[in-house]
């Protein structure tokens, strides 16, 4: 077992196990071997990658973190102002909308930030903020954000997504939150709304009319 090299691929299919299965039940009742069962490996290989339960734990964070963060620079790279911000928000919201259960793990132990073991996600985490701040910048400097509550405007922007990814059905459409949240954040709940239904409603109007053209 010592001499095995790591195998990328396994290592992998043991994460999105740990995903499922720590999504679905507390992390302490939550035996080692119900990860091997569910990834299809022995305890032993299990091991071989995670030597304790709390590694793999973290490990299933900073893995989806890693890949979100660059996903992230790369869809917003090469945009601005308002179209990198709308770029942002779907970006987060592809990424968990295909991951739900990775989001329900988050925010189920997201109280382990503050523990020693997790400095490695809190500077996942700064990372991921800092790069939602910078994207917000313009309206920062435009003057529609101040300056002093950027750092609020920030969480604001990613509470946003995440209740949107925590309480969306199944009948839900990502690019329709996108806009909401984009609308919500700019200009307020009464203005997000009405750009959102803004269609239906002059379809409303329509259909009133030639109710009374047919009167």
């Amino acid at each position: 077992m010592a001499g095995r090299k790591p195998d990328p691929t396994k290592r992998a299919q043991i994460l999105r196990a740990a995903t499922d299965v720590f999504s679905a039940r507390e992390f302490h009742t939550v035996p080692v071997e119900d990860v091997a069962t569910a990834a299809r490996v022995g305890k032993g290989t299990l091991y071989l990658y995670f030597p304790t339960k709390e590694q793999l734990f973290y490990a299933t964070i900073l893995e989806a973190l890693d890949v979100l963060h660059t996903e992230l620079v790369a869809t917003t790279s090469k945009r601005g102002g308002k179209h990198a911000l709308r770029a942002f928000v779907a970006c987060l919201l592809d990424f968990f909308w295909r991951r739900r259960h990775l989001a329900v793990l988050m925010h189920r132990y997201e109280h382990r930030l503050r523990e020693p073991e997790g400095v490695e996600w809190r500077a996942r985490r700064a990372r991921l903020v800092a790069l939602a701040r910078a994207i917000i910048q313009p309206e920062v400097r435009a003057g529609r954000i101040a300056a002093a509550d950027a750092t609020l405007a920030t969480e604001m922007l990613l509470a946003l997504v995440r209740a949107a990814v925590l309480n969306h059905q199944d009948h839900d459409r990502p690019e329709r939150a996108v806009e909401l949240i984009v609308g919500l954040f700019l200009h307020g709940l009464r203005r997000a709304r009405r750009r959102t239904t803004r269609r239906p409603v002059q379809t409303v109007h329509a259909a009133g009319r030639a109710a009374g053209a047919r009167a």
